[in-house]
């Protein structure tokens, strides 16, 4: 069954049906010699840098390798591989014996398993606290590129992992990494469409609304807040609340019909798809309420507003042409121009966080599927090909997108590359659905 992206459809609706009512730093610098290994993540040609990374050292019993070390070292190895920047070497070619490579006879055995790189982890236990200290060496070179101790409660070594993950990518790189980041989306796995939150790899869901109608189309901030539409009372409702689910105040519009709201950048406005006489067009109010204005003033349905990261321009999708489009306007209501043209149905459009792209819902012919577009050129290129896909969103280092697709009568998340590669499903309970990824 095809699907067709729910908000435009439920503005579609509710035109007909209202209109006769009316961590510490590193010791270590980067030096000259480690410039080759300076990467670019989701190149075609980018290359990946091979990384060793062998067990945490831990002092005591095995139970302390099954509980802490086991873990810690998956989570680490799993992370790297998953930032698109490195290849974990094979951990059945890693020397034993011996950790450092200060001689070139140790590098060289180290670099015979493949590796480039390699993070070499110790562990020191008290009582139910856990420091770890991490270092990164640039094996052709055998210096010591980065150097870090972490410390937290031996409970939250995965999340000391995750930290430690995020270094080096950002070391390597430039950009922060994603895996301290979280993903807001809807899910009805308790029954009624809800917004809940999750980590960046699918672990630690945690429900944010109770409003036990409809809660949807969440959208968030850099600093973490959220605005959604709820249907807890008469007319649907735009709410702010906080990441954690805290906070939550209804924020009022002076229209009855209040959906798919997006927060600016700077947090002091609010773009929506409003109503006041059946046909919906996008409108921006004050975060705080009032100082209502309206954007749109065709006869066409207009709906799913994106600000870009300047906040100079908003993204919109609009029927005015007969088939849905993606359109885009000033704040101030000036300007308005189609950006989509390939395709009988473009919509749930959202800009990259440098604003260079825009990722969206497309249509041709069958399904819907994720495309990406260059917004100052307009090529177009589409990442999925099975099931059912839509609302994509970038991840905040703006190297990955999540997105919802449909397969199997379920509906699901998944994140990928921004070459449509590396897909991974993450939610398995319910139907799950409009994603948003925070920092």
């Amino acid at each position: 069954m095809r699907r067709i992206p729910s908000v435009l459809a439920a503005l579609a609706a509710w035109s007909a049906l209202v209109a006769p009512a009316a961590a510490q730093q590193p010791q270590p610098t980067r030096s000259p010699q480690n410039q080759d290994l300076w990467i670019s993540i989701n190149k075609p040609t980018a290359r990946k840098v091979a990384v060793a990374v062998p067990d945490l050292v831990t002092p005591g019993t095995a139970t302390l390798k099954s509980t802490l070390s086991d873990p810690f070292v998956a989570t680490l190895r799993s992370d790297l591989e998953y930032s698109g920047a490195f290849s974990v070497a094979d951990p059945a070619h890693y020397p034993q014996g011996f950790r450092d490579p200060a001689t070139p006879e140790m590098a060289d055995q180290w670099r015979a398993g493949g590796a480039e790189v390699l993070v070499d982890t110790r562990a020191q236990i008290s009582g139910d606290r856990v420091s770890v200290e991490g270092r990164v060496w640039d094996l052709p070179t055998r210096k010591m590129i980065m150097g870090k101790r972490y410390t937290g409660g031996a409970s939250y070594v995965e999340r000391i992992a995750h930290t430690l993950a995020n270094d080096i990518v950002k070391y390597f790189t430039g950009k922060d990494g994603p895996f301290l980041t979280s993903i807001v989306f809807v899910s009805d796995r308790d029954g009624a469409k809800e917004i809940y939150a999750m980590d960046f790899d699918g672990r630690n869901v945690r429900r944010l609304t109770s409003v036990r109608s409809l809660a949807l189309s969440p959208s968030g901030s850099k600093s973490g807040k959220v605005v959604y539409t709820s249907y807890g009372k008469l007319f649907p409702q735009i709410w702010m609340m906080g990441s954690d689910g805290g906070g939550k105040r209804e924020i009022p519009t002076g229209v009855e019909l209040n959906a798919s709201p997006s927060l600016s950048p700077d947090e002091t406005q609010i773009a929506f798809a409003g109503s006041a006489k059946g046909n919906a067009d996008v409108y921006v109010v004050n975060a705080g309420g009032g100082g209502l204005r309206r954007l749109t003033t065709t006869r066409a349905i207009e709906a799913s507003p994106a600000w870009s990261p300047t906040g100079r321009q908003i993204l919109y999708t609009s029927d005015q042409s007969g088939n849905p489009q993606i359109y885009v306007i000033d704040p101030e209501g000036t300007g308005a121009r189609r950006v989509t043209f390939a395709g009988n149905w473009n919509d749930e459009a959202a800009w990259s966080p440098d604003g260079a792209r825009i990722a969206f819902s497309c249509r041709n012919e069958g399904d819907f599927n994720v495309c990406l577009m260059d917004f100052a050129t307009g090529q177009t290129v589409q990442l999925t090909a099975e099931g059912s896909n839509g609302h994509p969103t970038w991840s905040p280092d703006g190297e990955k997108i999540v997105y919802s697709s449909r397969r199997g009568g379920r509906t699901h998340i998944y994140t990928m590359d921004l070459n449509g590669q590396n897909k991974r499903q993450l939610t398995d309970t319910g139907n799950n659905l409009q994603p948003v990824w925070l920092p």
